[in-house]
């Protein structure tokens, strides 16, 4: 499923690289993959240059000149091609329940209920249960920079301090996805909701980490 953007508790139509354009990656990996093709070419090519001359006859030459171009037509593989890397969806890391904050709360409290759960990062909901944004502690501590530091700052509401575009998942989601988006975008996590909205989880950069290392799955097959 594609990613989709949820502005203020709405879902929007617009493309997710039309707001949170890539910051790079697409074009190294555009550039891997032509440095790859190209170490491929080379080597092939020099693979078939090594087999005309190490070897001797005209015979023998003629029949690992013919050789060497089918070596060169088919890719240098004679296996067959490589399956897709398996599917693992997101409702399968997923951390649920999501902890959140209401609009309008403090910044004492949002800080508060971060440091007791031991996380970095809140949810925004509306009094109906919308999602409205991503609250960060980056952003509260730079919310109060801004202000001084004055103790009174620590009283105002979160209304300034969170990110009111958010960039959400469905849990059908490829997890594979997710991380090329965190690196994209920037993203210290993507909320998982349902088609009509309801939110069923988060998965954080520690959720794939955690999934890489305990599964392996960017290598399996």
């Amino acid at each position: 499923m594609a990613l989709v953007i949820y502005d203020q508790g709405y879902r929007i139509q617009t493309p997710v690289k039309s707001i949170f354009p890539p910051r790079g990656v697409e074009q190294l990996s555009a550039t891997a993959r032509t440095a790859e093709v190209g170490g491929e070419k080379d080597h092939e090519k020099n693979h078939a240059d090594q087999i005309l001359h190490h070897e001797s006859g005209p015979q023998v030459k003629g029949n690992a000149r013919k050789a060497a171009s089918i070596y060169s037509q088919t890719g240098g593989s004679s296996t067959a091609q490589e399956q897709p890397r398996s599917y693992i969806p997101a409702s399968l890391i997923m951390s649920h329940p999501v902890q959140s904050v209401l609009q309008g709360s403090k910044i004492q409290s949002a800080l508060y209920k971060m440091k007791q759960f031991g996380i970095s990062h809140l949810l925004v909901l509306s009094g109906a249960g919308r999602l409205m944004g991503i609250v960060t502690e980056k952003l509260l501590l730079q919310y109060l920079s801004s202000h001084g530091a004055q103790p009174h700052s620590i009283e105002d509401t979160i209304e300034q301090c969170y990110s009111k575009q958010v960039i959400t998942a469905t849990p059908d989601t490829n997890i594979r996805q997710l991380a090329v988006s965190c690196v994209e975008h920037h993203l210290s996590c993507i909320p998982i909701v349902q088609d009509n909205g309801s939110l069923l989880g988060i998965i954080t950069r520690t959720d794939l980490l955690q999934s890489l290392i305990n599964n392996e799955w960017l290598d399996s097959r």
